[in-house]
């Protein structure tokens, strides 16, 4: 157990060790312990987009709408990552949603996975980040997700996210496919 209280599995879905997790799933593991912030394996794979590893998280029965404490769902870290294949990426959403994971939930900052997908840091992307983001965030407006739900405080709405308005202005990067995509 790590000091923020992850079990095997969990350090098992951040590797993308489909294998190992098969085989601790196996044997009796739980699919749906929380870390210490209530972060489950599936938030974990999903953050890291191991396709692979969520299908057999949720084949098992893991919660695909599990809230951590910051009420994150497994949706909001599948949007938010920038490791990993576009397509898996894509995969998951399907997966979240189609196991009952709420499209528009929010956490406790009113950010919905849409905001997330939207949400430039303060460092660019490369080109492989930024497509795979794209595709993501496509994918939540093609599924349904609504560009209207505004964060709390200055944090705005998906569209102001991908301006980079979320951030201080020496941090500011403005993401001018995303901010056109949902101007659509």
């Amino acid at each position: 157990m790590t000091e923020l209280r992850e079990g095997p599995l969990h350090i098992a879905a951040r590797a993308g060790d489909a294998q190992k997790v098969g085989r601790l799933i196996a044997e009796g593991a739980a699919v749906d312990p929380g870390d210490s912030r209530s972060y489950t394996p599936l938030h974990v794979a999903a953050g890291v987009g191991a396709s692979e590893v969520v299908a057999m998280l949720l084949d098992a029965g893991a919660d695909a709408g599990a809230l951590t404490v910051f009420q994150d769902t497994p949706l909001h870290r599948v949007a938010h990552g920038l490791v990993g294949a576009a397509d898996a990426r894509v995969e998951i959403i399907d997966r979240l949603l189609d196991g009952g994971c709420p499209l528009d939930a929010i956490d406790t900052a009113g950010r919905t996975a849409l905001w997330f997908a939207a949400a430039t840091g303060t460092t660019p992307w490369t080109p492989e980040q930024q497509s795979m983001r794209f595709r993501v965030l496509q994918h939540l407006l093609e599924r349904g997700a609504d560009p209207s739900i505004a964060a709390a405080g200055k944090q705005g709405r998906p569209i102001d996210a991908a301006r980079g308005q979320h951030q201080m202005k020496k941090y500011r990067i403005e993401w001018a496919e995303g901010a056109a995509l949902l101007e659509r």
